[in-house]
């Protein structure tokens, strides 16, 4: 479902007397956008690949997207599972993959599938838990402790301190985004709602046309979490008592922007170190 426009977005449209063509980020040429903004971001794919040489092969990698993880993983000698709730995400990724390499992609909803098989690790990056809301929250963790090898471990990003400081106010900027096509001006613009609970983002196109009409405006929905919020969540749903992975981000100290929270499934041994 595509989320809302900001207030900010939809008073700039009007005073252009332009109307909003709302398309959700993560489908169609949202998705083409998705990859030219995100593909370039190395966060957290040094600190993945560091778990995965330490687990088994098998690698589960949900809301895969376009393959930021996926394809590193699977150059790293993973045998991987690349899940997602968007066609068009994996459609992406499939052009990227050699046809012969280990990867299998699935089209589901990662709160609720059923792969009827087992995995060494179960990978959730790019902070892609704040895309749902809390009962989805726990819907994940039951299905991710259903697809645990019994020596499995679960990892996943959430915003550092600083990030999360940052995200929590509602902000506008104008972005440059390198596309096939050159390089494209764009106003990622951030709206706080939900008491802080939650953000809508949106990205519209820069310089609006001079000519009243539609303009494609990208949106989504997400989820305002830190790392005490997931972790303590992770804990009551039968995991161990996660340990956190500071992550190298650009411009910041490690861990402030992002942090890799990694898990197992509780059996009454120790914590994951």
């Amino acid at each position: 479902m595509t989320a809302p426009l900001t207030d900010s977005v939809r008073h700039r449209l009007a005073e252009a007397g332009c109307v909003a063509d709302p398309s959700d980020v993560y489908a169609g040429d949202g998705a083409r956008f998705y990859d030219d903004l995100v593909g370039p971001d190395r966060s957290e794919i040094r600190e993945v690949l560091a778990v995965a040489r330490r687990s088994g092969p098998e690698v589960l990698d949900l809301a895969a997207g376009t393959g930021r993880l996926t394809v590193p993983l699977l150059r790293s000698g993973a045998r991987v599972t690349a899940l997602d709730l968007s066609a068009d995400m994996l459609a992406r990724l499939r052009d990227a993959v050699p046809p012969q390499a280990p990867c299998t992609f699935v089209v589901a909803d990662m709160c609720a599938f059923d792969l009827e098989r087992v995995f060494d690790l179960v990978v959730l990056g790019a902070t892609s838990i704040t895309l749902l809301g809390g009962a989805d929250r726990r819907r994940l963790y039951a299905a991710v402790r259903r697809h645990l090898a019994p020596t499995g471990s679960v990892l996943l990003s959430v915003a550092g301190p600083v990030a999360v400081t940052r995200l929590r106010a509602s902000a506008d900027q104008e972005i440059a985004v390198e596309t096939a096509r050159g390089r494209k001006a764009y106003l990622q613009s951030q709206q706080v709602e939900a008491g802080g609970a939650a953000r809508i983002v949106n990205w519209m196109p820069l310089p609006l046309p001079a000519s009243p009409g539609p303009v494609r405006v990208l949106t989504t929905r997400l989820q305002l979490l830190d790392a005490a919020t997931v972790s303590a969540e992770l804990r009551e749903a039968g995991f161990a008592r996660p340990a956190a992975i500071p992550v190298r981000t650009n411009g910041a100290v490690p861990g402030e922007g992002m942090v890799l929270l990694h898990t197992r499934a509780d059996d009454g041994g120790a914590d994951v170190t």
